[in-house]
């Protein structure tokens, strides 16, 4: 009888498993055993040879099982993973009938009945830890890889319950799971943690296992500690993929082969509108509308049956009915085999970019179509593009025009300020806009209006600037007439009621903050009427125009004068010195309205009534102070015995005073009633006489004679002031020759110069035709100038001290211990002398702060070599050895006034110390 050979197949790494299990099978007495250690192409391994029996200790896919168990009928297929536990010894395997053998048993002692001793032989060649027990749950067998587990050889846990061996309590914390296998087996699942005898807490899972029938109950250990790693690690990156994922905008899902969704991020569950619990498991066609789920489908079958990548641009509806723009990328999902188990989808929503994109489009066809011009230049002002329209405006090619500065482009002398301007407003609010001006390819002058943003892209440093040129060079005439009409009266050019109110608010404003005055002249035409019924309108408009010049010829450019009804006039005048100053412009008006008007060859008188008001002393806000300048008219109306009144009637009176003294000024200065007297000057430490100091005096035919204080504001706001100071300089340096001809060393002759004198750009000539004139010498002259002037920031000033001091005239501060600033003045200025008041000098003596003030002056002027002088040297002094020895007598023959030239001729030839 022949032996039959059976081939079988083992796959796996414990080949001496195998061969024990093969030697149990009674029926197997030859076998050829082909060994592999992988389950790849295992159908095609089985179909290429004829094989009996299968042995896979390696897990098997559930459905390569189930086509193996379809085509090779005949194959004899025992699973040992640990995957497939319960498949471990199927029923219908001829193995499984040596494994488990059902024994009836009586007592715990007849284990040779229930394992045979095959079996128990056996134990030790499988690698996995398994014991057998009886129906009373004692241990009556297991293998070495059991009992290491416990740090014990196999017969110490002969007879003992698995309750006892687990760690205490263990069993009873740990609640065991029931499965009902499909061959009536019953298997209970137990997984604990266990110290193994290298004290290394491991995780395994007790897997036991008993047939209907029977009484013997297999036991085994599997070690899924590095299994339940693994599924943490698994589980964690499923997790930081998922968080990943969330973090998306963009949607994000997961499709098997059928296309039901595996799984989505939050962005996904947005877009449906649901849970991902809800949308795993379920089709497109059971979430969005049939077409756009008939789409979707199509795409994933694409993708899955040809394995390639689908990207696209659709339109998909959210679930709240929006629909948005999306860029759609699905890619194939394959195992480590390359095989496609599905698909990854992301889909980005462009809707804004689209939307962008359109309207970058659009933005380029305005760029190009507008009709203003617009510009682009990079951050530093370099052009970047231009459209056709500033093309055609500037005359330049955009070839020419581009990368050009555009400043380059502007005209004025302070484009430079133009483009300072636009620079801080862009730094400020991102934006400016304003007038600007600039020059075409021909020379042409342009003017527009100009609008400067400035443009960040993101992510980039780099900036733009748009530059928008609207032309207003062909309605710039027209806008200008209309803001000039809006604001003037159309007729004379003179300011409006709007303009009026509108300024003399602001000078309010401004007159409060300075702290100064300002003046309401109420100007009203007297009988105007009467011109336009005798000679018509036509005459009458010119009458106003006439008025309106002449009005302009009283005032200067700062002030205004507005028309407010046929025949009444306003004018504002600002930073008023005193009220006198008003007079004497209402004076003015009143001699120039008085000039005759020739209409038909007619002569025409005009004159008029003004009233005044003072602001803040007549009112401090608009409708005060115009209001009592009107009334200050209407009393000039009913009182004819002055031309003007001011609203404050002791003004009226004194004005009218002082202008009369004016008028007799200026006769006075034709008539030469001024004369000049000498005053010795002392030095107060030599105590003896330095200088004389020259003195203007007006012999008036009724008051007397009067000192400057009496009439210098006068002749400052009568114009008088400048040719009565030459006059002054004049006789000064004709008597000064007269002395030096005389012999008579009168020293300097010191003259007072005010700061309208030394602001007049003519000063340094007309002294130099003087000195020439009359052959003097600078040196012969000292200026006494109040020591305020020194810290005076007009350039004309300091120019004219500077050239001064150059000319040789010496310099006297007057008033020195005012101002600090003479101190940084000294070292370029040719200042020689200190002048203290007599007001100063007087009674010091006496009083000990009085004294010391007096020697610290004396010590800080001989230490910088300058002199300290004085009108007059106290009589009371106690130091009388040094004025014996310097002045003798002359201490009480001090002049007690200035005296004439004649007087002070004799006074220097008595006392003038050689």
């Amino acid at each position: 009888m022949s032996i039959t050979v059976n081939k079988v197949l083992y796959i796996g790494a414990n080949i001496k498993l195998a061969k024990t299990l093969l030697s149990l099978n009674s029926s197997l007495v030859q076998f050829d055993l082909i060994h592999l250690l992988s389950a790849d192409n295992l159908e095609q391994i089985i179909a290429a040879d004829h094989y009996q029996y299968l042995i896979s200790e390696l897990p098997v896919n559930a459905a390569v099982k189930a086509r193996i168990a379809e085509k090779f009928t005949h194959l004899d297929c025992t699973y040992l993973d640990n995957s497939y536990l319960g498949n471990t010894c199927p029923a219908n395997t001829s193995l499984e009938s040596e494994v488990c053998t059902e024994v009836n048993m009586e007592d715990d002692s007849s284990k040779a009945l229930l394992v045979s001793a095959e079996v128990e032989a056996a134990l030790d060649c499988i690698s996995i830890p398994i014991y057998y027990k009886n129906m009373q749950g004692k241990i009556i067998a297991c293998n070495t890889y059991f009992s290491q587990v416990f740090g014990l050889l196999p017969e110490n846990l002969i007879n003992q319950t698995l309750e006892s061996v687990l760690p205490n309590g263990l069993a009873k914390k740990v609640h065991p799971s029931k499965l009902s296998m499909f061959n009536d087996h019953q298997v209970d699942l137990l997984e604990c943690e266990i110290r193994d005898v290298t004290g290394i807490k491991r995780e395994f899972l007790i897997r036991e296992e008993v047939a209907d029938g029977s009484e013997l109950q297999i036991g085994m250990l599997f070690d899924v500690s590095d299994m339940n790693a693994a599924k943490y690690e698994i589980e964690k990156e499923r997790v930081m993929l998922r968080a990943t994922a969330d973090l998306s905008s963009d949607l994000i899902f997961f499709k098997d082969l059928e296309s039901r969704f595996i799984g989505c991020n939050k962005q996904f569950e947005i877009f449906v509108g649901c849970s991902e619990a809800d949308i795993v498991g379920k089709k497109d066609d059971q979430l969005f509308e049939l077409n756009q789920a008939r789409m979707c489908q199509a795409q994933d079958a694409q993708v899955i049956a040809n394995d390639e990548t689908y990207n696209n641009n659709e339109y998909l509806t959210y679930n709240n009915g929006e629909q948005h723009y999306i860029y759609m990328q699905k890619v194939p999902l394959k195992d480590k085999h390359g095989k496609v188990q599905g698909l990854v989808a992301i889909g980005r929503d462009i809707t804004e970019k689209s939307l962008i994109k359109k309207q970058l489009e659009l933005a380029m066809l305005v760029f190009e179509n507008s009709r203003d011009c617009i510009l682009v230049t990079d951050g530093t002002g370099v052009v970047d593009s231009v459209n056709d329209a500033c093309v055609k405006v500037s005359g330049y090619s955009k070839h020419e025009l581009l990368d050009k500065e555009i400043s380059s482009f502007a005209y004025g002398r302070d484009y430079r300020r133009l483009f300072v301007d636009i620079e801080r407003g862009l730094k400020k609010e991102g934006k400016w806009q304003g007038n600007a001006v600039f020059h075409t390819k021909n020379g042409d002058l342009s003017y527009f209006w100009l609008e400067v943003y400035q443009i960040k892209q993101q992510g980039i440093k780099a900036e733009n600037r748009v530059y928008s040129f609207t032309d207003l060079t062909k309605t710039k005439h027209n806008e200008e007439k209309i803001k000039y009409l809006s604001r003037h009266d159309s007729l004379t050019g003179l300011h409006n009621r709007i303009a009026l109110f509108n300024h003399l608010e602001a000078a309010i404003a401004r007159s409060a903050h300075k702290s100064t005055s300002i003046a309401v002249l109420f100007v009203e035409i007297k009988d105007f009427r009467l011109i336009n019924e005798r000679y018509g309108h036509n005459k009458g408009d010119w009458v106003l125009k006439t008025v309106a010049k002449r009005l302009q010829q009283c005032v200067s450019n700062r002030d205004i004068i507005a028309r407010i009804s046929d025949d009444q006039f306003v004018l504002v005048i600002e930073e008023l010195d005193n009220e006198q100053v008003a007079a004497l412009i209402a004076q003015k008006i009143n001699q120039q309205l008085s000039e005759n008007l020739i209409i038909d060859d007619m002569p025409v008188n005009l004159s008029s009534s003004i009233g005044i008001s003072i602001s803040p002393d007549d009112g401090m806000d608009l409708n005060s102070i115009l209001s009592n300048a009107e009334s200050a008219m209407l009393r000039c109306k009913k009182d004819q015995s002055s031309t003007y009144h001011f609203y404050t009637n002791e003004l009226t009176v004194h004005s009218a005073h002082q202008l009369e003294l004016e008028s007799e000024l200026k006769k006075g200065f034709e008539e030469d009633q001024f004369e000049i007297c000498y005053l010795p000057q002392y030095d107060l430490n030599k105590r003896q006489i330095v200088a004389v100091e020259s003195l203007l005096r007006w012999n008036h035919p009724k008051q007397g004679v009067l000192s400057p204080s009496c009439f210098t504001m006068l002749a400052e706001q009568s114009g008088l002031l400048i040719e009565l100071g030459l006059r002054t300089f004049t006789k000064s340096a004709k008597q000064a020759a007269k002395w030096h001809q005389s012999g008579i060393n009168f020293g300097r002759i010191a003259i007072n110069i005010s700061k309208l004198e030394l602001s007049q750009v003519t000063l340094i000539g007309s002294i130099q035709q003087v000195l020439l004139d009359t052959g003097c010498e600078a040196r012969w002259f000292e200026f006494e100038i109040d020591e305020s002037l020194f810290s005076s920031t007009l350039p004309t000033l300091q120019e004219n001290l500077l050239n001064l001091s150059r000319l040789g005239i010496s310099l006297t501060v007057d008033g020195f211990g005012a101002e600090r600033s003479v101190l940084y003045s000294i070292d370029k200025l040719n200042i020689e002398k200190f002048k203290i008041s007599k007001h100063f000098i007087q009674g010091v003596p006496g009083y000990l702060a009085g004294e010391a003030m007096l020697k610290s002056l004396f010590v800080l002027a001989h230490s910088l070599g300058i002199d300290v002088v004085g009108d007059c040297i106290d009589s009371q002094s106690q130091d009388n050895a040094v004025c014996d020895k310097t002045l003798g007598n002359e201490k009480n023959h001090q002049p007690k006034e200035a005296m004439s030239a004649t007087e002070a001729t004799f006074y220097l030839r008595c006392y003038k110390r050689h």
